[in-house]
């Protein structure tokens, strides 16, 4: 039962999370629609480490791998890198506007560098991604370099030097070929020695700046692109679609949020549990909003006495006989906890089916402060329950009026006095009780609401048990148990509660049992009048089959 009353009521409150759903949609489509759309371009770059630095230790390797790769990611969002960027690209741009633009991410475990860029131009996105990478590459091959270029540079100094030396020996040796004398020879021995060490002094730096050369290589890590940026062809965001589908959910969730907050602070009542839960009183009856603007419009039991809302007053009445099992019923009280909840029309109606079942019927307008009965009915108010107990010698019967309906008759208030709970709680009162009873089968009493005067409390102790009338989705919790309760420390007989005013919309068992009434009663005779007047009162074989089921 508890899933099928929150179907209900979301059912009931669908057009809440409608509307939510298409308000959030419209909203978030707009905004996507006028919002300037962002490209992504990105580009991927391959560490090269270099062959020599790399550790024999293999979780070294790794760790060394991962810093040189988080390195990296710093070394390109530095104000250098994007500077060199805006100055080859002569971007419209700030060095902070540009880094907002580009994210670096190196994933873990790989040796690839990642550079994404975001920009509401997508050809300048690829362009501003791939130069980035342009320039670290260069920039990066410029630090290698420097660490090698100060020894390098003092080797060729000193090449240079022995190879001038070297030349220099040269010519003098040349000069003194074809000598004779022993000086001579001696000299020319000596300059050759000379010269055959510098040769070797060469061949020893050479091989030395050749080392250096070669250690460069290895040493140096190098980045190679390996996956340049395209051009994007879709933005990335705003998703016009995604966004609208996104919003339409929260929106429908917030709606429903804000329905199930509305039906937890709303404290009325509603479904004959509640009742049964606040008082322990079972639901007699459920009756539907009765239309109409005049007070005789009321009596709809007189007037439709096919309608589905008829025979939920029927319904009352053999809830109601029920009610009374120690004895047969005789007197009934109706009131309510508050003015304007329909106690009136309930009167009137049970009144008017307990008077077609055979029963001698007499309303009685108890109500001495706002009487209704004598406009419901049509009746002049001149005469009443308030002249009957002034007028002690006259026999009660003389001051009850008679109706169209027949079996019924009403005892309407008579002219308001300034004392109606004095009137009420008279010895004389209780004799008119006994009359009437001698007179009618069933007497129905009306009086004023139970929380705002004393005169239903007065009245309830003296008649065989009383029925508490509610207006549903509108009478408060609190209100109904305190009317309740103030009515049970008079020692009245509680019969039940008449759940009134049932409207389209509102979920619970009775609402739906009145429908079956209204669908059972009600609908089918209709449509049957309507197609008899247009003239389509056949049916194929098939199509009566259906509506048969």
């Amino acid at each position: 039962m508890e899933i099928k009353r929150y179907i209900a009521l979301i059912w009931r409150w669908a057009w809440i999370i409608i509307l939510g759903v298409i308000v959030a949609s419209g909203t978030a489509f707009l905004v996507s629609k006028n919002t300037t759309p962002v490209y992504r371009a990105e580009a991927r770059f391959l560490i090269d480490e270099a062959p020599g630095a790399g550790s024999s230790n293999e979780y070294s390797q790794i760790l060394t791998e991962q810093r040189l790769a988080q390195t990296y990611v710093q070394i390109m969002s530095t104000n250098k890198v994007m500077e060199e960027t805006i100055s080859r690209l002569e971007l419209p741009l700030t060095v902070n506007q540009l880094k907002s633009k580009i994210t670096v991410n190196a994933p873990q475990e790989t040796q690839i560098l990642e550079i994404s860029v975001e920009d509401t131009d997508a050809a300048r996105a690829a362009n501003i991604a791939n130069t980035i990478g342009q320039v670290f590459i260069e920039q990066n091959l410029t630090r290698e370099s420097q660490r090698y270029a100060e020894p390098i540079a003092n080797w060729e100094k000193r090449i240079t030097e022995i190879g001038d030396e070297i030349e220099d020996l040269d010519r003098q040796i040349s000069a003194l070929e074809g000598v004779e004398t022993p000086e001579e020879i001696a000299a020319l021995s000596r300059l050759e020695t000379q010269r055959n060490e510098a040769r070797l002094r060469y061949t020893e730096a050479f091989n030395e700046l050749n080392d250096l050369q070669v250690s460069q290589i290895q040493e140096s890590n190098n980045i190679q692109p390996i996956e340049p940026a395209a051009l994007p062809t879709s933005p990335i965001r705003p998703r016009t679609m995604s966004n609208t589908l996104l919003a339409a959910a929260v929106g429908g969730m917030l709606a429903l949020g804000i329905i199930f907050l509305i039906e937890y602070l709303d404290d009325t009542v509603k479904t004959p549990d509640q009742v049964m839960e606040d008082t322990g009183l079972s639901t007699l009856g459920a009756i539907a909003f009765i239309k109409g603007e005049q007070p005789g419009d009321r009596i709809i039991t007189h007037i439709r006495p096919r309608d589905p809302v008829s025979e939920a007053y029927r319904v009352l009445r053999t809830n109601l006989s029920f009610s009374a099992i120690d004895k047969e019923l005789q007197d009934v009280l109706i009131t309510s906890s508050s003015p304007g909840e329909g106690k009136s029309t309930t009167v009137a109606n049970l009144a008017a089916v307990l008077a077609q079942a055979g029963k001698k019927v007499i309303v009685v307008d108890a109500d001495l402060r706002r009487p209704v009965q004598h406009k419901i009915f049509g009746l002049p108010n001149n005469q009443g329950l308030t002249t009957a107990l002034l007028d002690q010698k006259t026999a009660v019967i003389s001051h009850i009026q008679s109706t169209p309906i027949r079996g019924l008759q009403v005892m309407c208030s008579g002219p308001i006095p300034p004392n109606p709970a004095e009137l009420l709680n008279s010895q004389r009162m209780s004799q008119v009780l006994a009359e009437l009873r001698e007179v009618a089968d069933v007497i129905v009493y009306d009086t004023p609401p139970a929380l705002t005067v004393a005169d239903a409390s007065i009245l309830a102790p003296q008649v065989d048990g009383t029925m508490l009338v509610i207006d549903t989705g509108n009478t408060r919790r609190d209100t109904f148990i305190q009317a309740v309760q103030r009515l049970q420390k008079t020692s009245s007989n509680m019969f039940g509660v008449v759940m009134n005013r049932l409207r389209p919309g509102r979920s619970g068992y009775y609402y739906d049992y009145y429908y079956y009434y209204y669908h059972y009663y009600g609908a089918y005779e209709q449509d049957n009048r309507k197609r008899t007047k247009n003239g389509s009162g056949k049916r194929p074989n098939w199509l009566a089959g259906l509506i048969k089921r």
